[in-house]
């Protein structure tokens, strides 16, 4: 008889989807969308459908394993947890005592979003050690910074509220690709007459899908907004009343944004100065409006100034009043968690320093005082996904670094790794869930135990704690209670959710009505209760530097960063590294599909098959983030992205990259 179990996609996505687990004779027979959920709506996107191939993969660590060869050879031997433990315990400890905490970083991001996967018992374990801190930027950052100093938070309106807008701009967004489940509730509003708008570099499956695509030239994103904001103010299409009402800094904003007329934008992005118009006079006129912007945009080195100038058009035209309507980057502050209680900074015995994680070749390689002696992995890989790729390596490869990686996969960091621990997967543990797009919390069940040996992240974190003679009562707790822990709250938000009720009803929206407008029902969380229009100090848009092409590397369909990369199913679709370039770049360089070029740049080089492509402008190319290093002798598109931070947050620049393209002889 088939068991149906409640469980979460785990993955760095907007989607959060429910799943339907089944079970049979003990083992996962089926995955599919949970039904019920009023978002996934019973159906995944291309990845999790072939989830049974991840689960089964035969890459998958099932037990801890010692290297025994050079680092970087994936040469290992079977070891026990007491063994692994054992040594691994004296080896933190040893650094502890010659070169202190700090010495020890840990380096995690979002491979498993689970509340507990992603910061429980592993930030209590960090604390307690006293090791550094990682400032964990990769994604997010920039945009998250820009918010909170604008709106006091990252909220926007209710997404199944989307339906009700007249004008909806999908900016630097490819949801076809990264938010699957935004796309029914985007034909809904087609159909009841929307305008939609794609305003991207590329011409991707979204842009396809809904027209008008205005495709402006990369990283000219805040030239736009600023052009638009002009333009809306000059034209008085804004809203002067909910502007004095709510807002802030409205002086400071239309001074910054004065010098940018239309035609400015225009030569600027390369795009028709007609078409611009046409689009300011939709912003100006058309209610309800949502700007619906994606994390890409803020990948640049203009990020600070583009969120900040994209956020503000929702607010001079007070699209934020209609229900609905306003700006929708990030719901992830909507859930108001008890997170000093899950992650107890109070364990630590001082506030120590912190690593930018986009830093981590320099940090491992050039950082002192002291410097990083050891360097614990989970829930990323960074040999793949961290930008200025060569530098990484170089650091991994160090003789005298300790690495412990926690992973599901032989993955690249895993092959550089000391010791490598087997990692349970999402189906096998327990775990609380909520997203970052919509607004409801889930419970993930387990539907059978973890495989071989594997563990969850909170066990391994448990398991160190005890090893390194950690005797709080806080190393103690077992998932239910750190579940416990996290709901414990008295937000009105959160009322009635508990682990109790969500065993019960495993999913469950916030206490937050749909129809509650941000920042017009709820609060202003910024210090004096107002959104701040005025400009961040200090930002102004970039000169470009060209040197070649501009190169960018945005998600795909088929996998999250790295994860999914080494599925047969993806091999056999794309068994080779590509680069998309336009026809007109093709033709003017003599390329073609299936050649082999490589690509280079200050930092470093890979190579790729080229692609004719539609996707990208003339001087543009496209390589889809990320290949596994294996697939290109070693490298990966991030041997040329630069570690350089954003204007703003600390953000990555992953799309401020530019390369030279040569052919391969013989390719």
């Amino acid at each position: 008889m088939d068991l149906t179990v409640h469980g979460v996609c785990p993955h760095d996505c907007y989607d959060t989807c429910g799943l339907d687990v089944v079970v049979r004779d003990g083992a996962i027979e089926r995955i599919r969308g949970d039904r019920e959920h009023p978002m996934t709506r019973g159906f995944l996107c291309f990845k999790v459908n072939r989830y049974l191939e991840r689960l089964h993969h035969r890459d998958r660590i099932l037990y801890p394993m010692r290297r025994v060869g050079p680092k970087g050879s994936g040469e290992f031997e079977r070891v026990s947890w007491d063994a692994a433990l054992t040594e691994i315990a004296r080896r933190l400890g040893e650094i502890q005592t010659l070169h202190g905490g700090e010495a020890i970083l840990p380096y995690s991001f979002a491979g498993n979003m689970g509340i507990l996967s992603s910061s429980s018992m592993d930030a209590r374990f960090f604390a307690a050690i006293g090791a550094s801190r990682l400032d964990r930027t990769i994604c997010t950052a920039t945009a998250t910074a820009v918010l909170r100093q604008m709106f006091g938070q990252g909220l926007g309106p209710d997404p199944e509220t989307l339906p009700q807008n007249r004008l909806i701009l999908l900016w630097g967004t490819n949801p076809m690709a990264t938010n699957v489940h935004q796309i029914p509730l985007l034909d809904e509003a087609k159909e009841a007459g929307a305008k939609i708008w794609t305003i991207d570099p590329l011409y991707t499956e979204t842009a396809a899908r809904y027209q008008p695509h205005l495709a402006i030239r990369p990283n000219t994103d805040a030239i736009l907004a600023m052009a638009l904001g002009h333009y809306l103010i000059e034209h008085h299409l804004y809203n002067a009343e909910y502007v004095k009402q709510y807002a802030r800094g409205f002086e400071a904003y239309r001074e910054t944004v004065a010098p940018y007329s239309i035609e400015r934008a225009a030569e600027s992005c390369r795009v028709d100065p007609d078409q611009v118009r046409i689009l300011a006079e939709s912003i100006g006129t058309s209610r309800p409006l949502l700007i619906r912007p994606g994390y890409g945009m803020q990948r640049q080195r203009d990020a600070g100034l583009a969120v900040w100038a994209v956020s503000a058009l929702a607010v001079i035209t007070g699209a934020f009043l209609d229900e609905g309507g306003g700006l929708l980057i990030s719901n992830g502050d909507a859930f108001p968690l008890n997170l000093p209680g899950l992650t107890r900074p109070d364990l630590a015995a001082r506030l120590t320093r912190s690593i930018n994680m986009i830093e981590l070749g320099h940090a491992l390689l050039e950082t002192t005082s002291p410097p990083v002696e050891a360097l614990l992995v989970y829930n990323s890989n960074p040999a793949a996904t961290a930008p200025d790729q060569s530098r990484v390596l170089r650091g991994l490869s160090r003789d005298d670094l300790f690495l412990v990686v926690h992973e599901q996969m032989m993955t690249d960091t895993a092959r550089y790794a000391d010791f490598v621990l087997p990692a349970a997967m999402s189906m096998e543990v327990l775990d609380l869930h909520v997203s970052y797009w919509h607004r409801y919390v889930q419970l993930n069940l387990p539907a059978v135990p973890p495989a071989g040996e594997s563990v969850s992240n909170p066990e391994l974190f448990r398991r160190l704690a005890h090893a390194m003679g950690l005797s709080d009562p806080a190393f103690m707790e077992s998932d239910e209670d750190l579940i416990r822990s996290a709901l414990d709250t008295a937000h009105p938000y959160l009322t009635g959710v508990s682990l109790e009720s969500l065993y019960q009803q495993p999913v469950q929206k916030l206490r937050l009505e749909k129809t509650s407008r941000p920042f017009v029902d709820t609060p202003v969380f910024t210090h004096d209760g107002f959104v701040h229009l005025e400009p961040l100090a200090g930002l102004d848009p970039h000169d470009d530097d060209p040197v070649g092409f501009h190169l960018l590397s945005p998600s795909r369909r088929e996998t999250i960063k790295s994860s999914f990369a080494n599925l047969p199913s993806f091999e056999h679709r794309e068994p080779d590294p590509e680069i998309l370039v336009s026809e007109k770049d093709a033709a003017s360089h003599g390329w073609s599909t299936g050649q082999w070029v490589r690509l280079s740049n200050a930092h470093g080089e890979t190579r790729c098959r080229i692609q004719v492509s539609s996707v990208p402008q003339p001087g543009t190319v496209v390589s889809y983030a990320v290949r596994w290093n294996s697939a290109a002798q070693g490298t990966n598109i991030n041997q040329l992205t630069s570690d350089r931070l954003a204007d703003f947050g600390g953000g990555a620049t992953f799309y401020s990259t530019w390369v030279q393209i040569d052919p391969e002889e013989g390719g």
